[in-house]
């Protein structure tokens, strides 16, 4: 491997991480770092994860930590999978993809089995950063589709509310709101290059946007630092572990058998079927599909070798004083900055504000540290919030999951069994979107049909790239630059 041959590198603000050709250039040279081998998979990474420090590290921490179970607290437990079961599919994993999955087979009359390591929502799915991001990445990945993407940008058009859509029919509509996603900048300079990056999809239809400033800015924000932005009308926040739930109490209740604490310990194949094997027991089924993301493990070896994964962490505060209210954000919407975006920021339905980054260097376990980061960010963007008390109330970290394109995975390395993962930082759309066309794919037998390719996992030469290119150079030069009014 050359040391400059970098993957497609995500930008800095959320979308894509990218601080300048000079910082990639010195990325290029630490091409065979190896901090991630042997933490690729959750396996692996648990078996390390021995100490507090080693959790929050690899985004292993418990789910209870995580500021989306409160103030409801944990989801009710579902049961461990005891004895062998039948079905027509079974699905590895109970978060975003999965349980919208489990949910959509359930619907179309497919009887269909959820296992999962932990309990529904354990993963990223109770820890990412809220954002619901109604944008795709990249218009030349459609280049490689059978039909040039046509059938899956028609299904995003149809279906990019679906986030919205299905709280509102599973009861958890307060936390699921369409608030708009408000891409905040300095200068109109910079919302204008950005808007270019998104222009093919305003073109298209697949997204709608509202420029917006001056007074109408200060009076949504609440904050007179930014002087441009752009509003993806259709973006917004949603509490993803209250989401990943409420999908796998609906699955249950169209019939879907839904089991916790349950890891897939083995796989094989069984005459034509697949069997899916747990400590206490098993699941054969026609297909199999793992939708474990960034919390792979070694059962499918290829799933675990096909990403780069990152940690990253996000906390939340109590809810604001009054004082503060009428201040940070008054107008709800998801923030994110440009061009750099290292605060993103939701406020949530009980006055909670949630920030999100990626953790220093062998400090991701220091609460106290990043939240103080945030809040002198909050003082920079709100002044006013000086002197008032603001308090940190939740921690935690997980893991994200990269690949070479910026296209989430649908794999099948072996006939019936499927994979589908590695969403990055837009998972909460597309997560649900894409459990919903792989169930209709399944429920119809046609995958051969379905809107986006399906491709055999190729291993990533190496899993540390990501790790260090973003966490140890991009990120503590982004943070030097803020902290010198650079950015």
């Amino acid at each position: 491997m050359r040391s400059q041959a970098l993957p497609s590198t995500p930008r800095l603000n959320r979308r894509n991480l990218l601080l300048g050709a000079g910082a990639l250039a010195a990325a290029g040279a630490v091409g065979g770092w190896r901090w991630w081998n042997g933490y690729g998979n959750l396996q692996a990474a648990d078996r390390a994860a021995t100490s507090l420090d080693a959790q929050f590290e690899q985004g292993l921490i418990g789910i209870e930590r995580s500021g989306w179970t409160r103030p409801e607290g944990l989801a009710a437990a579902w049961p461990v999978l005891s004895g062998d079961i039948d079905c027509d599919v079974v699905v590895v994993g109970g978060g975003l993809a999965g349980t919208s999955l489990a949910l959509h087979l359930a619907e179309a009359g497919v009887a269909v089995a959820l296992i999962e390591a932990r309990q529904p929502g354990w993963g990223a799915s109770g820890r990412n950063a809220g954002h619901v991001l109604p944008i795709l990445r990249d218009r030349s990945v459609f280049d490689a589709f059978p039909d040039q993407g046509r059938a899956f940008l028609d299904a995003f058009r149809e279906h990019r509310g679906l986030p919205f859509a299905l709280a509102e029919r599973l009861g958890v509509g307060a936390d699921v709101v369409r608030s708009g996603y408000l891409n905040v900048a300095e200068s109109r300079e910079a919302m204008e290059k950005f808007r270019a990056q998104t222009a093919w999809m305003e073109q298209a239809g697949l997204l709608k946007v509202a420029e917006t400033g001056g007074e109408d800015l200060y009076k949504r924000t609440g904050s007179h630092l930014w002087t441009h932005a752009l509003d993806f009308v259709e973006g917004g926040r949603t509490n993803p572990y209250r989401l990943t739930n409420a999908m796998a109490a609906g699955a249950a209740a169209k019939g879907a058998r839904l089991f916790g604490n349950s890891p897939a310990t083995g796989i094989e194949q069984d005459s034509q079927r697949w069997r899916v094997r747990t400590p206490q027991g098993s699941v054969r089924a026609a297909r199999a599909v793992f939708c474990t993301n960034a919390y792979a493990t070694d059962v499918v070896p290829e799933f675990a070798r096909a990403f780069y994964p990152l940690t990253a962490y996000a906390l939340t505060t109590q809810p604001l004083p009054a004082e503060a209210r009428g201040v940070v954000n008054p107008g709800g919407a998801a923030l994110s900055q440009v061009p750099l975006d290292l605060n993103p920021l939701v406020r949530d339905r009980h006055d909670r504000l949630i920030l999100s980054s990626i953790p220093k260097v062998g400090g991701a376990a220091d609460a106290r540290w990043h939240f103080a980061n945030q809040l002198e960010w909050l003082h920079r963007a709100w002044p006013e919030t000086k002197g008032l008390k603001i308090e940190l109330e939740s921690y935690w970290t997980g893991r994200v999951a990269f690949r070479d394109r910026e296209f989430p995975g649908v794999f099948e390395p072996r006939p019936g069994l499927f994979g589908l993962m590695y969403f990055n930082a837009w998972g909460n759309l597309m997560a649900p979107l894409m459990g919903k066309l792989l169930a209709e794919g399944l429920a119809a037998d046609r995958t051969h049909a379905l809107p986006f390719p399906i491709e055999r996992p190729a291993a990533v030469s190496n899993q540390g790239r990501m790790d260090r290119i973003i966490r140890h150079l991009l990120i503590p030069a982004a943070r030097t630059g803020q902290g010198l009014g650079l950015i």
